[in-house]
């Protein structure tokens, strides 16, 4: 039997402690208006042909409002990572509806069903995004490296230096909310500071007025495209989260074409083969079912499978799998359904000791668990159906609440389960 799991009582707004007072914001909003382009040097060996020039956006912002609030700065703070960057690169990563759910079974007309339960999906998915807001947000940063000609490193002029770096990789760092730095973590902060245009995002999600992120998300956009420029990671993730927030709205095909440009943006900077290239296409492919082409569907699931194929990754594998299985079921093709259940099921069950968001891998555990069930009801396997729908329910009663269509739908298919296995 699966461990039931407690509501995490983190609060998208838990991360807005650390905001400035609007005395502070105003010396930011003046500050960006002169943007500087230097950036921290690496201490290299003399004699090298080149040298890396790493913006890694690590600076904590204690260290920036004081040097904004002493004239020259202090030793701590150096003139190079007191800049516009630094200061608007945290950002939210949200994540998308991520897994199909399969709803409740109608034995009677099962074609017919099945078909309203693809129409469905749509709203379930959002019903469960909106109640576990905080397991769907992450907080990112982007790490920049720069490489320079020799003649421009030996420069004493860094700003002038740095004007002629060229960037060699881009990589997007990115924590769940709630999971705490390690001591000796070599990696950014990324929820120490947030912009305000964030914290407003935050703020719609969490009361879930999406139609207001999406025109925040525009204009959060807008000034990255002029800032980065339109093909940095930073406009990519822009993308991908206004593809999110528009899912959210039911505007399916503007969420469609922003995925899609997030994720021409994401292989310019990141290649062919990197996992949030994976995650956006997902999300047009639950889009595609939503809308009934399966095919274009099974096609996108399966460009991403070979996406996270290659990078092993189990938690991806798994929900990926789902999916697929959820497609051949609508095709009827229940052979490949199963199949792929049980392939998904062993991806999410390896992942789950590991996975750093526990609760959502856990819900997506569940909702794999809830499809199976779902399959076997379709198949006349009643004593085999129960057992999973059984365990699923005690997760989604846990994560979500007793107000909700998904939990609602699976205690519908115990129902029916134990009813026809009487008859």
């Amino acid at each position: 039997m699966m461990p039931t799991m407690g509501p995490l009582s983190m609060n998208p707004m838990d991360i807005m402690l650390n905001s400035t007072s609007a005395s502070t914001a105003s010396s930011f909003g003046s500050y960006r208006a002169n943007r500087k382009s230097d950036e921290d040097l690496d201490n290299t060996e003399s004699g090298n042909d080149s040298s890396k020039v790493m913006r890694t956006l690590n600076k904590r912002p204690i260290n920036i409002v004081h040097s904004l609030l002493i004239p020259g700065g202090s030793g701590a703070v150096s003139a190079a990572y007191c800049n516009e960057e630094t200061l608007s690169t945290s950002f939210l990563v949200l994540d998308g509806f991520l897994t199909i759910y399969l709803g409740e079974y109608y034995p009677s007309s099962e074609n017919e069903g099945d078909k309203n339960n693809v129409r469905n999906t749509i709203r379930y998915a959002a019903e469960r995004w909106g109640k576990r807001v905080d397991t769907n947000v992450c907080i990112g940063k982007v790490s920049y490296e720069y490489r320079m000609t020799e003649k421009h490193e030996k420069s004493m002029d860094v700003q002038s230096s740095t004007k002629n770096a060229s960037i060699i990789s881009q990589k997007l760092v990115k924590k769940p909310l709630g999971v705490p730095e390690p001591l000796d973590s070599k990696h950014i902060s990324p929820d120490n500071y947030l912009p305000p245009t964030h914290k407003m995002v935050a703020d719609c999600l969490t009361f879930k007025e999406y139609d207001e992120a999406i025109n925040v998300y525009e204009d959060i956009l807008q000034t990255d495209e002029e800032r980065y420029g339109g093909k940095d990671l930073v406009c990519a993730i822009d993308l991908h989260n206004l593809g999110v927030t528009n899912l959210l709205a039911g505007n399916l095909n503007e969420a469609m074409k922003y995925f899609e440009e997030s994720i021409v943006c994401k292989r310019g900077c990141l290649g062919e083969n990197d996992n949030s290239i994976s995650d956006s296409l997902v999300e047009i492919g639950i889009i595609l079912y939503y809308k009934g082409d399966m095919e274009g569907a099974l096609s996108k699931f399966w460009e991403a499978h070979g996406i996270v194929t290659k990078n092993s990754s189990s938690d991806h594998i798994g929900r990926i799998c789902n999916n697929i299985a959820c497609v051949y079921y609508i095709m009827g093709n229940l052979d490949s359904a199963s199949s792929y259940f049980q392939n998904a099921l062993v991806n999410q069950r390896a992942d789950m000791g590991s996975n750093t968001k526990a609760e959502s891998a856990l819900l997506n555990f569940a909702l794999t668990q809830a499809n199976s069930g779902h399959l076997k009801l379709r198949q006349n396997h009643l004593d085999e159906a129960i057992a999973p729908l059984e365990e699923s329910l005690l997760v989604l009663e846990s994560v979500l609440d007793d107000y909700s269509d998904t939990v609602d739908s699976v205690r519908a298919n115990i129902a029916i389960a134990k009813k026809t296995h009487e008859i």
